[in-house]
């Protein structure tokens, strides 16, 4: 009989563990993060979740190197090609909506995409006017369709970090990870 207790104790347990395990978003940012693993992460009750969620910053990273060619044409003669490159390095602010129930209590975060901000050596992906390109005597770069081509990490990580107003005393947290629910 105490087996059976434990048993139905631990499967217990892991359904309530796994009914607060909600985090999911696609390759643009866009998807949920449940309340139960901002409270799990950082070890709040519902009041601390309800009172704190609006210093919470949410963040997507990612890393790799974004191609692309670019030719220049005098006339119709194809005159030089080159094949610009950028690191990324994203660190995008995730755009959020906090979800709240009739109550008006914050019951999960809302993920509306990415808000990033880089600082590439080109101005825009697929840009041929970058660093030595331009114009020259009439000859103007032309990006190849469809030569933009991406190495790097498959879908970015989101983070959150609790960041609270200086003036309140509270201490701000590190990055912290939210993997992907399965």
């Amino acid at each position: 009989m105490k087996i059976k207790n434990t048993v139905v104790a631990l499967a217990s347990l892991f359904i309530a563990l796994s009914a607060n395990a909600s985090v999911t978003y696609d390759e643009n940012g866009v998807g949920f993060v449940g309340k139960g693993d901002i409270q799990s992460l950082f070890d709040w009750n519902n009041s601390q979740l309800q009172e704190n969620a609006g210093a919470l910053q949410f963040r997507f990273i990612s890393e790799g190197t974004i191609t692309w060619k670019c030719e220049r044409y005098t006339g119709d003669k194809l005159t030089k090609t080159t094949y610009p490159s950028t690191s990324t390095s994203v660190d995008a602010g995730a755009t959020l909506d906090s979800r709240k129930n009739k109550k008006g209590m914050i019951t999960g975060f809302n993920l509306e995409g990415m808000d990033i901000n880089s600082n590439p050596e080109y101005a825009n992906v697929g840009e041929c006017s970058g660093p030595g390109q331009g114009q020259s005597q009439g000859q103007t770069w032309v990006l190849v369709e469809g030569s933009i081509q991406y190495v790097g990490s498959e879908s970015p990580l989101l983070q959150v970090m609790f960041a609270p107003a200086a003036e309140s005393g509270l201490t701000p947290s590190e990055w912290m990870d939210l993997p992907i629910t399965e």
